[in-house]
């Protein structure tokens, strides 16, 4: 592990080759043209130890990254690439920020025909656990950047330099305040852990009667949990029973071999973007040429065999929505997988009234905050009739296939929130609302309804796929205007931070081309008009979930647990 006053630098060529190193206060990495110096470079140009770099407490107490000149000919240095590049003489510092670019050397002879080297110096992040260290050559995870953060948590890409992981894979840290109570960080640590452990002993467990490989393939796969020990002398279900307990005493609990470092899940890295990107209800480009309906019908299918599966382990997924799904390739080669097992609960009967932050998720809503996915028997406000999710086991994700058919089939979250507000009157006695979900997904319009009636009505996974089988190929739906306003992209420009405190990854402003496939994936902070709100976080948290009417936030991909996940449970 690494103490909380580290931090993780990657030092990047222009030729593509990279170094990392964690560096402690006090640290520093030398950049010269010596052999003993971290980063060599073999320019005539080059000082035998040409700058610098070191980690310094500032005036507030922050740790910075500061560039010291120590050569004859100098150092450029620019934060923005293409900006003019300002001269760092011999003796001078300069902080730098989370990205920089350094030229070496700054004064070189014309006839110098090997020029400069520019080098990118990248802060990754701090306090990341067993980081590799190119100086000494210690650790096992090197962290290529970071694709998503959220109030609670961080993913990273990263690759394996032990070896024993090949892919590259996502890292994903958990992150809560250094003045957190302890019983607080653990809470959080075993919630990933439950998390991980969904796909480790029953989706992804070869062992497993129920295991499919196939429909497995229809989840992100967890690969290892270090997020502690918690009781390795019992098993999952027995370990759930002690820890998921309304009455657990997270304050008095000690674990027996505690615990080093952030705690951190390993999955799969998923070369996908959320189905909510590729719809165009984020910041960036939607697909070109959109989702046709031959793709939104297969796409549909994919879902409810998902749901299926994870109905053959009696588990309720509670998140199914656009941003916690991934679409990779395109026509026939499109396949949808789930990548977040946060709010997955066990459809056991004490679950359904269970008050343990570890399951309880806060679903009240606002005029500016909407939860579209979640049915209505889990809103109800009144403590004594608040429910986890209703029998049977399926409703819940039943009621939120429902909503994904709806936003699919007509392409706008605004026109898909009022047909299922519609639907809703159209299954209470006065049915006013009929006749406006006529087609979607080709199904039969009482089918539709029945999704979002009462839960002992709603259609099960396998009726799903039966009613989907014989149904005709739908006629596409109008299409509706783009919802992202010029408004919402000025609020997106001018704005930091989202309202709820989610730091932004940094990116251009300007939209990313169609074809970029990894790293939006796990973007926290893209803006939408009319996006799916966050559940309130609890424990008097005092995180706001969303932000200004029709300026809602959406967190994307892998790292939506952190910023609306189970940390948000109602104590």
């Amino acid at each position: 592990g690494m103490s909380e006053d580290d931090k993780v630098v990657r030092v990047a060529r222009a030729s593509g080759s990279s170094q990392q190193f964690v560096l402690s206060v006090g640290d520093v990495i030398t950049i010269g043209r010596a052999v003993d110096c971290d980063v060599v470079l073999e320019l005539r140009g080059v000082s035998g130890r040409h700058a610098e770099l070191g980690l310094v407490r500032g005036d507030e107490g922050s740790l910075e990254l500061r560039l010291l000149d120590c050569s004859t000919n100098g150092t450029g240095i620019t934060s923005q690439p293409g900006e003019e590049w300002q001269q760092m003489r011999s003796g001078e510092h300069r902080t730098l920020g989370s990205v920089a670019q350094i030229l070496l050397p700054f004064n070189r002879k014309a006839k110098d025909a090997m020029g400069s080297e520019v080098l990118t110096v990248r802060a990754v992040g701090d306090s990341l656990p067993d980081a590799y260290n190119d100086h000494d050559k210690i650790g096992r995870w090197n962290y290529i950047s970071k694709l998503g953060e959220g109030a609670l948590g961080t993913v990273y890409r990263a690759t394996d330099m032990s070896g024993r992981l090949q892919a590259q894979v996502a890292v994903k840290i958990s992150k809560i305040q250094k003045s957190a109570k302890a019983g607080a960080k653990l809470r959080h640590a075993y919630i990933l852990h439950r998390e991980a452990q969904w796909s480790l002993q029953r989706l992804h467990n070869t062992k497993s009667k129920r295991y499919c490989p196939k429909k497995a393939a229809r989840f992100a796969r967890y690969l290892e949990d270090h997020t502690g020990h918690w009781a390795p002398e019992l098993g999952f279900e027995a370990e759930r029973t002690v820890f998921e307990a309304a009455d657990f005493g997270w304050e008095r609990f000690r674990p027996t071999v505690p615990s080093t470092g952030s705690p951190y899940v390993v999955m799969e890295l998923v070369p996908g973007r959320t189905l909510h990107q590729c719809m165009g209800w984020s910041a960036e480009e939607g697909l070109n040429p959109p989702l046709d309906v031959e793709e939104k019908v297969a796409i549909a299918k994919q879902l409810v065999e998902a749901l299926e599966y994870l109905a053959s382990f009696r588990l309720i997924h509670r998140d199914f929505r656009t941003t916690n799904l991934l679409f990779v390739g395109r026509g026939r080669e499109g396949r949808i997988q789930v990548i977040d097992l946060g709010h997955t609960i066990a459809a056991d009967p004490e679950q359904v009234k269970n008050r343990s932050a570890v399951v309880r998720c806060n679903w009240r809503e606002s005029k500016a905050k909407h939860f579209d996915w979640a049915p209505p028997e889990v809103k109800a406000e009144e403590r004594e009739t608040m429910v986890n999710f209703s029998f049977p086991a399926h409703s819940f994700d039943a009621y939120s296939l429902g909503v994904l058919f709806v936003q699919l089939h007509r392409g706008s979250l605004r026109d898909a929130r009022a047909l299922v507000q519609k639907a809703a009157s159209a299954t209470s006695s006065n049915g006013e609302g009929k006749g406006s979900l006529c087609g979607v997904m080709g199904l039969d319009e009482e089918f539709v309804l029945r999704m979002f009636g009462a839960a002992d009505k709603r259609p099960g996974p396998s009726e799903v796929l039966e009613a989907l089988a014989r149904a005709p190929m739908p006629t596409p739906a109008p299409s509706p205007p783009h919802l992202v306003t010029a408004d919402a992209n000025a609020a997106h420009t001018a704005r930091p931070q989202t309202s709820n405190g989610f730091a932004r990854t940094d990116r251009s402003r300007s939209r990313s081309p169609p074809s970029r496939q990894h790293a939006g994936a796990y973007d926290l902070s893209a803006d939408d008009a009319m996006s799916e709100a966050a559940p309130m976080p609890a424990e008097n948290t005092p995180v706001e979930a969303s932000s200004a009417e029709g300026q809602e936030v959406v967190q994307d991909g892998y790292e939506v647990w952190y910023a609306d996940g189970p940390n948000d449970h109602v104590a």
